[in-house]
């Protein structure tokens, strides 16, 4: 059987009650409940009952009748009286409850306020992590829930002192605990009927204004309530972006869209079909001036020439500027010496290549690159033949001029940088043998990166540095069959390049030797605003042209009568008509 038993506390004077699950209740047993609940010893408790004095072993009454503990004597520890004294002095200052006791002392003698500070900076470094974590995820302090604390004060961890009135955990302290951690209804529906005048308070539209438990907007939201509306804003605004995103995408209707996406589909393919045919024109002229074809040119006095087209792009973008008539180039023979005067810097492979050389842009081969074409470039300071490359020569710089050589008898390459020479570059050159595909000698030949622009003289006016040992290229122009006429004209081209691409001239056909022409006579006719030529210039071999028809093709009715032309010559058709073959 239960029994409960009703204690009043003196000097506190606050009331307690006790349950026991028997009835022989002792006043060691209502002793031993008190000092649980109060910490208070045993000894410096005395029992009442009205104003008789109960014994520890002696029986006590049960409820409804009311026992009275008195503590025998003051605590050890703090000042006595201290609490009392507080008490009447906040009573009389105007009956307000207070709250210094802050000042006032544990059981061991510290002061509760030095207790509540140890406490305080235990828990801060034990959150350490948690703040961390919380800068991390972008979570300001006002989105934390309110500190749950054991008085129920914010910041206090200890439990008030039994004389402080007014404090503890009521019912009536939850709504302050949740203040400004609710948006404000009232304020939210104002704010959405009307615009708040210019420099109006925050809680304008709100009927309880600066009393008001609720929050007026985020600067003054706290608590999990705050991360919540950052959420919902930060999603909202992200809708608001797709929004605007899809009625950006999706303006015209998917079959208009659809439709014009046809219509530019269809333009681009004829602007390709229409650059592909001007394309296949130009490779087709290209074509046709490699076969060497005579025609008149006119310069200076009057005097007349029979040339054909000298320098001929193999591949690539070419932009060729020619300020006078064009001649047709090959080299026989001995020693002869052209010069590049660079407009750029870039890269550039100056040098010679013989009638079988073969430029790919797609594989970016050009003057080098290739087993019968010999390359100095400067700008990387190497040499190149056969796609290997090897150390060679100076640095060059735009307006620099380089000179290249070539002797064939000595089967030697040379180039010289503003007239001093580099040394010799290859040996065991060597020019391949006239054909019916292709004639022999050696042409000159470059290669260009994009935006890369040259200068090049092959001797229609005075070199810079002109080597003596050596005959300019354009000697080996001179056409036997226009001596009366004068066959020089001047040859200087100014190159540029949009992509990589390599220049050669195209080799003419020869059939028969050539006498040999009087070199110098000819450039005195024909340089009249030039420098007189050397006095001692060897004579050159220059072969006659030879213009060969093409095939027509449609007229073939068989595989077979194909074939019968021979593969050279199916290639040499094909080629001539911009059809690759293998």
């Amino acid at each position: 059987m239960r029994v409960q038993v009703v204690v009043e506390l003196l000097p506190q004077r606050s009331t307690v009650c006790l349950s026991f699950d028997h009835a022989d209740v002792t006043g060691n047993h209502v002793k031993a409940q008190l000092n649980a609940q109060t910490n208070v010893p045993f000894d410096l408790v005395q029992l009442l009952h009205g104003m008789t004095l109960l014994d520890d072993t002696c029986g006590v009454p049960h409820a409804p009748n009311v026992l009275r503990a008195v503590c025998g004597r003051g605590l050890l520890g703090g000042k006595g009286g201290f609490g009392a004294m507080l008490r009447s002095q906040g009573k009389g200052a105007g009956a307000k409850a207070t709250r210094d006791f802050g000042s006032c002392r544990d059981l061991s003698g510290r002061r509760l306020r030095h207790v509540n500070q140890e406490i305080a900076i235990q828990k801060w470094n034990e959150e350490e992590g948690l703040r961390a974590q919380r800068k991390k995820d972008g979570i300001e302090d006002r989105e934390l829930p309110v500190e749950e604390t054991p008085s129920g004060i914010a910041g206090w961890h200890l439990n008030t002192p039994s004389w402080a009135e007014g404090f503890g955990k009521k019912a009536s302290t939850r709504m302050k605990r949740k203040r400004k951690t609710i948006m404000c209804t009232s304020w939210i529906q104002a704010r959405a009927r009307a615009t708040p005048p210019p420099n109006a308070r925050r809680d304008w539209g709100c009927p309880r204004g600066r009393n008001c438990n609720y929050a007026h907007g985020e600067l003054e939201l706290r608590g999990e309530e705050l991360t919540l509306y950052k959420k919902e804003q930060k999603e909202k605004s992200l809708r608001e972006k797709d929004l605007k995103r899809d009625q950006y995408v999706h303006a015209i209707a998917p079959a208009a869209l659809e439709a014009d996406v046809n219509d530019a589909f269809l333009a681009g393919l004829r602007q390709r079909k229409t650059l592909q045919a001007s394309q296949d024109a130009i490779k087709a002229e290209l074509q046709a001036k490699m076969v060497f074809t005579p025609g008149d040119a006119k310069w200076g006095g009057g005097v007349s020439s029979v040339a054909g087209s000298w320098l001929v792009p193999l591949n690539g973008n070419v932009h060729v500027k020619q300020s006078t008539a064009e001649e047709n180039a090959t080299v026989e023979g001995r020693g002869s010496y052209y010069e590049v005067e660079l407009l750029s810097a870039g890269v550039i492979q100056v040098g010679w290549a013989d009638a079988t050389f073969e430029a790919d842009e797609d594989e970016g081969d050009g003057v080098g690159d290739h087993m019968a074409s010999w390359a100095y470039d400067g700008c990387r300071q190497v040499k190149w033949t056969g796609g290997e490359s090897a150390a060679y020569g100076a640095k060059w710089a735009a307006g620099d001029v380089v000179g290249c050589s070539v002797d064939i008898d000595a089967g030697t390459i040379e180039f010289a940088l503003n007239g001093t020479s580099l040394g010799v570059a290859f040996t065991d050159v060597h020019a391949t043998d006239a054909t019916s595909m292709h004639p022999g000698g050696v042409f000159p030949a470059f290669s260009l990166e994009t935006n890369e622009r040259i200068r090049v003289n092959i001797g229609d006016r005075s070199f810079h540095y002109k080597p003596t040992d050596c005959t300019p290229v354009l000697d080996a122009l001179v056409d036997v069959g226009t001596k009366a006429a004068t066959s020089l004209v001047p040859t200087e081209q100014a190159i540029s390049s949009n992509s990589e691409e390599e220049k050669t001239p195209p080799p003419p056909v020869h059939d028969a030797a050539a006498p040999e022409v009087d070199a110098p006579s000819l450039l005195t006719d024909i340089l009249l605003d030039q420098e007189p030529a050397p006095s001692a210039s060897p004579r050159l071999a220059v072969s006659p042209v030879q213009v060969n028809m093409l095939e027509d093709l449609m007229a073939f009715e068989s595989i077979d009568a194909l074939k019968a032309l021979g593969m050279d010559k199916l290639k040499h058709e094909l080629k001539h008509r911009g059809l690759k073959c293998g």
